[in-house]
């Protein structure tokens, strides 16, 4: 039998992150369930290779990225460097089961109905001016619902991470890049021959089987 041995706190994701309580849970169901009170999300071009998001969810993460990385002078415009597009490249490196919701939480931001249950608003996120989409940000960020709260922070760190992961982004932040002779491309690659390789973080064991009583 083969265990995982995961770092010391971390979230066990197996049961979903986001799923705090029924009514999170619901309200997830809602993102996922169809459009109820709704209108057409914003016409986004559709780039290629995209991995987990399909064109409604890619929208609602290009409008996010948007608000979460403006251009700025000395920086990179996000769309020049695709960053959406790294987005969904990192969605694609989590488990199967956060995937599916946050592809549920990109659809409850865009579902007017609980926009307008939330903020009385009729339109659907991507169709916002900025402004008012920064006001619905601000209201998850501070909302009393762990779901919103929990919602937010999830979306800004795949946005965050997805710029500024490109290097692209690194000397505007002064960021000069892996100093020479530590950074090595090929470290992940056991170079010890046919020696086994040390038990390290994350590494996968073989346990003995449990005796049966």
């Amino acid at each position: 039998m083969k265990m995982y041995l995961p770092p010391r706190g971390a979230p066990d994701t197996r049961r979903g992150f986001l799923k705090k309580g029924l009514f999170g849970g619901l309200l997830l169901a809602l993102g996922g369930g169809g459009y109820l009170f709704t209108r057409r999300s914003a016409p986004v071009p559709m780039p290629g290779g995209l991995k987990v998001l399909n064109a409604a969810e890619y929208a609602v993460m290009w409008a996010i990225v948007q608000r979460f990385v403006p251009a700025r002078e000395g920086f990179p415009p996000p769309d020049s460097i695709g960053t959406a597009v790294a987005a969904d490249g990192i969605i694609a490196m989590l488990e199967e089961v956060t995937q599916g919701e946050i592809k549920q939480l990109l659809m409850l931001f865009e579902n007017a109905l609980p926009n307008f249950l939330f903020g009385l608003r009729t339109e659907p996120f991507s169709q916002l001016d900025p402004a008012e989409q920064d006001q619905v940000l601000a209201e998850w960020r501070d909302s009393r619902l762990t779901l919103r709260r929990t919602g937010y922070r999830a979306l800004r760190g795949i946005a965050i991470a997805a710029y500024y992961g490109n290097q692209a982004t690194w000397s505007a932040v002064g960021y000069p890049g892996p100093l020479p002779g530590i950074h090595d491309p090929n470290a992940p690659v056991w170079k010890g021959g046919e020696q086994p390789r040390p038990v390290g973080n994350g590494t996968m064991l073989e346990s003995a089987p449990m005796e049966q009583p």
